[in-house]
């Protein structure tokens, strides 16, 4: 009988995470790291298939703008963190050739196996389960360009990955990432993201602590130590916007059920969430988003 079926591990998994953070511990360092990679293990492909597939201003597009403020050349040697399934990796790809190379690294081997099954063998991506935090089999002063698609707030050591990335650095290689950046919301998007943070305060609290507590990379004094205290360059910015249209209930829903904030929540808090993204429903939402870009001196 379907009612004596075993449940999935990794369900048990992330439902121990969401109490400890619904009780109000701090979603930082381990404990933010682990929740985004039990997220991930259930949900590889999320982000690639909402965030990257959203136009925006100028025609920005989540992987392949990351990948031309890169400036990848062909024969360059890549290495894209947290790959996730991969959309940012097949980009750099086909920036650099049949006769660069690059490696797709993530902590999630379902992440990984999604990226694999996703990329066509004759792109030769070498994929492997890797931690930005230890970039183990990776030599010194091997890599000309390092990308990283929004997972440097993931991290549960950022100074620790910002070491091991100039590491493996040339000199004069350089690191290029996105993040999001909630600082920047137009005032409409304020208030609809005001509606959708009060439903995680009432059922994850401690998702706004730690990590979201603080200014978007690099403006926070601790982000941008982790920089300079590796022996990176100044850090480049460029602030751009990805344009959701979401007509419909059912539009906000496929958007945000996938996100981390909808992972962040029990089925209370989703039918809570549903509610509210109902009541904000018809909105085009502009989704704020950072990249950054910064080298290894040399």
């Amino acid at each position: 009988m379907t009612g004596n079926a075993p449940i999935d591990p990794r369900i048990l998994h992330l439902e121990r995470l969401r109490a400890r953070i619904a009780a109000g511990e701090p979603m930082a360092g381990d404990l933010a790291a682990t929740f985004a990679l039990a997220a991930t293990a259930l949900d590889p492909t999320a982000t690639e298939e909402t965030l990257g597939r959203l136009g925006g201003n100028g025609g920005v597009e989540l992987y392949r703008s990351l990948v031309a403020w890169a400036g990848l050349a062909p024969r360059e040697r890549v290495l894209d963190i947290g790959c996730g399934s991969g959309g940012a990796t097949r980009e750099a790809v086909r920036a650099v050739g049949p006769d660069g190379s690059v490696i797709g690294a993530d902590a999630s081997s379902e992440a990984v196996a999604a990226a694999r099954e996703r990329t066509p063998p004759e792109l030769g991506v070498d994929y492997r389960i890797l931690r930005a935090e230890h970039l183990h089999g990776i030599p010194d002063r091997s890599l000309d360009c390092i990308t990283a698609s929004l997972v440097f707030e993931q991290l549960a050591d950022l100074p620790q990955a910002a070491g091991e990335m100039y590491r493996v650095l040339r000199p004069g290689g350089r690191v290029v990432a996105s993040v999001m950046d909630f600082d920047q919301f137009r005032p409409a998007d304020a208030a609809f993201f005001g509606a959708v943070v009060a439903v995680v305060a009432w059922h994850a609290r401690g998702a706004l602590s730690g990590r979201a507590s603080r200014a978007t990379l690099p403006r926070d004094p601790q982000d941008r130590s982790a920089f300079q205290h590796a022996g990176f360059a100044t850090i480049e910015e460029r602030d751009v916007q990805l344009i959701a249209v979401l007509e419909t209930e059912d539009d906000a829903w496929a958007l945000f059920s996938r996100s981390m904030i909808g992972q962040l929540l029990g089925p209370l808090g989703r039918l809570d969430l549903r509610g509210v993204l109902a009541a904000q429903v018809p909105h085009t939402l502009y989704l704020p988003v950072r990249f950054l870009r910064t080298r290894r001196p040399g």
